[in-house]
């Protein structure tokens, strides 16, 4: 049986989700279902999904983050997927999706961006 979790927490002012296991069709409502609570209590500035134990993600999946893209570009939140890699990788460097996300290795390192002054 496929396997999917996701959580969040905050860090100062970023938001940090953390998605592991299988983002697909069967999932992705669940991953929906809590951005959308993260997006209508109250949009941080900095948003990271941690992708890192992700093991799949089909194209639903990537549906859902190009939503929370779209998403965080209406509220002016800074969106980073961290520790992107497999699957997802494949499909977001074959589909030319890379370059619309800001990608960063881990959290750790995202959040240490968003402490730099611009």
């Amino acid at each position: 049986m496929a396997f999917f979790a996701v959580s969040w927490s905050m860090h100062g002012t970023a938001c940090v989700v953390e998605a592991s296991g299988e983002l697909d069709y069967r999932h992705a409502p669940v991953l929906r279902g809590e951005m959308t609570k993260i997006w209508e209590e109250a949009p941080p500035p900095t948003m990271v999904i941690d992708v890192t134990a992700l093991t799949f993600c089909d194209s639903t999946g990537v549906a859902e983050l190009i939503a929370n893209l779209r998403r965080s570009r209406a509220l002016d939140t800074r969106l980073v997927l961290a520790g992107v890699h497999g699957t997802l990788e494949r499909i977001l460097t074959i589909t030319g999706l890379r370059s619309a996300f800001e990608l960063s290795p881990s959290t750790e390192e995202a959040l240490r961006k968003e402490d730099q002054p611009l």
